[in-house]
C-alpha cells in the first residue's frame, strides 16, 4: 500500500496534469487524451505506483478529465446522468470514503463512473448519513476534511450575497481551501462566544459559518453580536431576508438572530443543511453487491 504522503504528491501533480492537457476542443482531441495517457504513466512510474494498477489509474484519470471538460459529448449532462453525478459525489465526500484504501475504492467507483457514463445508477455499498445528529457530531470546521467540504460546496452552491448590499461573494478556490480564509465568517463570532462561555466544539463548527467578503469580516463585523451587525446591514439591504437564505439561513427572527440565541440558530441551521443535502442524494437501499 502507498502511503498518504504519496497519493496526496501524486495527486496534486494529476490535477495540475489534467488542466495542462486540457483545451477547448478537448471533445474533439483524441491526441490529447493520448498525450494525457503518457504523462500519467510516467507519473505514476516516478512515484512506484504498482505496475499492475497503472492501466486502471490511468484510464480513471482520463474519465475524470472528459467529466471536467464536459465527457466525450460537448452537451451537457442529461437530467438524470446529473443526478447520478451529483448524488455520486454527495455519497463519496461525506462518508470521507478516500481516507483509506484509496486503489481499492477507486477501482470500484471508475465501474461507477462508467455506469453513471450510459445513464445508470450506480449500487452502492456505502451508508451516508447527513442527519442534523450527525451534522452536529461531524461538524468541527476543517478544510482538510472532505465532510467539511462538501458543506462548503453546498454553501457556494447558493451563490452566497453580501450581508450589506446583496452582491454576490466573490470566491475563489485559493482563499477557501483554508480554514484561516477570510472568507468564512463564524456567524457568532469566535470572541463574542468565548466571552459567553461556548465550547469551542460548538463554536469553530461548520453550522457556523457562512461566507462573506473579505471587508466585512476583517472590518465590520469583528467580534459584534448578530443583532448588532445585523441591523447594521438591515438598514442598508432592503433585501436583507432574500440575501440570508443564500447562507441557508431563511428566517432571522426564527433562527434566533434578533435575540443572539446561539442553541436556537444552532439548531435550525443543523436541521436546514441536512434538508438542503436530502434533496441531492437519491435514496436506495445499501447494496453489497460487490462490483
Amino acid at each position: 500500500m502507498m502511503g498518504d504522503d504519496i497519493l496526496k504528491a501524486i495527486a496534486h501533480e494529476l490535477s495540475k496534469s489534467i488542466k495542462a492537457n486540457m483545451s477547448v476542443d478537448w471533445n474533439l482531441r483524441e491526441s490529447a487524451r493520448a498525450k494525457m495517457r503518457i504523462t500519467v504513466r510516467r507519473l505514476l512510474k516516478k512515484y512506484g505506483y504498482p505496475p499492475d494498477l497503472q492501466k486502471m489509474a490511468v484510464e480513471t484519470v482520463v474519465k475524470q478529465a472528459e467529466l471536467m471538460a464536459g465527457g466525450m459529448d460537448p452537451d451537457k449532462p442529461s437530467n438524470d446522468m446529473k443526478h447520478y453525478l451529483d448524488d455520486f459525489f454527495w455519497r463519496v465526500s461525506l462518508s470521507e470514503r478516500y481516507s483509506s484504501s484509496v486503489e481499492t475504492k477507486l477501482a470500484q467507483d471508475k465501474k461507477r463512473v462508467d455506469q453513471i457514463l450510459n445513464n445508470q445508477l450506480p449500487k452502492y455499498d456505502l451508508h451516508i448519513d447527513y442527519s442534523k445528529e450527525t451534522i452536529i457530531e461531524k461538524g468541527w470546521f476543517s478544510a482538510n476534511r472532505s465532510f467539511i467540504k462538501a458543506i462548503l460546496c453546498l454553501m457556494a452552491y447558493q451563490q452566497p450575497k453580501s450581508f450589506n448590499d446583496n452582491s454576490i461573494v466573490l470566491m475563489s478556490n485559493d482563499w477557501l481551501k483554508q480554514a484561516n480564509s477570510r472568507n468564512y465568517h463564524h456567524f457568532f463570532p469566535r470572541a463574542y462566544l468565548k466571552k459567553k462561555g461556548e465550547d469551542e466544539f460548538y463554536i469553530n463548527h461548520i453550522v457556523n459559518i457562512t461566507i462573506v467578503d473579505d471587508f466585512l469580516n476583517k472590518r465590520i463585523i469583528k467580534a459584534k453580536a448578530p443583532s448588532h451587525y445585523m441591523k447594521m446591514f438591515e438598514q442598508e439591504n432592503l433585501n436583507l431576508e432574500e440575501t440570508m437564505k443564500t447562507h441557508l439561513i431563511d428566517d432571522l427572527e426564527a433562527y434566533g438572530i434578533w435575540d443572539d440565541d446561539y442553541e436556537l440558530f444552532f439548531d435550525h441551521r443543523a436541521n436546514r443543511i441536512s434538508d438542503e443535502i436530502a434533496k441531492r442524494v437519491i435514496v436506495q437501499p445499501v447494496s453489497v453487491q460487490k462490483l
